[in-house]
């Protein structure tokens, strides 16, 4: 069973919160970020930044502090249902600024800043600014779940 939970809870994170934050996320997500950076290309590229760092630093947090003080004193099964759970909150905004392959990268995420009203600029500052915080939040989810569950 533990080893079920140990494999099932990151596969589950992964597979869930790319695709989501792919295809839905952008939908909910671009208006928002769109009026908050006004006009300003500057500001739309530290507004990316700024939820991106965020998003990454709650997660880590919370994966830590799961970790420190959950591991071992609980089931592996809550411990899995846990990291599960904020799991699914983070990896839909790694997916976000997920580039696609089927066509020019961040066509599909520039397709939704452009529907929000972005300017050109603007969808580029989002796009590549949240793309490097894909990558680097791919590395923390993995290892994340190598803390998690004591196997790092």
């Amino acid at each position: 069973m533990e080893v079920f939970a140990i494999i099932l809870a990151p596969c589950l994170v992964i597979f869930w919160g790319l695709p989501v934050g792919m295809w839905w996320l952008p939908r909910r997500f671009c208006p928002p970020l769109v009026r908050m950076a006004g006009r300003s290309t500057v500001r739309a590229g530290l507004l990316t930044a700024s939820v991106q760092v965020g998003g990454l630093l709650a997660f880590s947090s919370v994966t830590y502090l799961i970790a420190e003080y959950l591991t071992g004193a609980v089931p592996v099964w809550l411990v899995a249902i846990l990291f599960t759970l904020v799991g699914m909150v983070y990896t839909p905004l790694i997916g976000m600024a997920f580039p696609d392959r089927s066509g020019p990268a961040y066509a599909e995420l520039r397709r939704h800043l452009r529907e929000a009203g972005a300017t050109v600029g603007q969808e580029r500052a989002f796009a590549w600014v949240g793309g490097p915080f894909t990558f680097l939040g791919m590395a923390v989810v993995l290892p994340g779940s190598l803390l998690v569950f004591g196997l790092l």
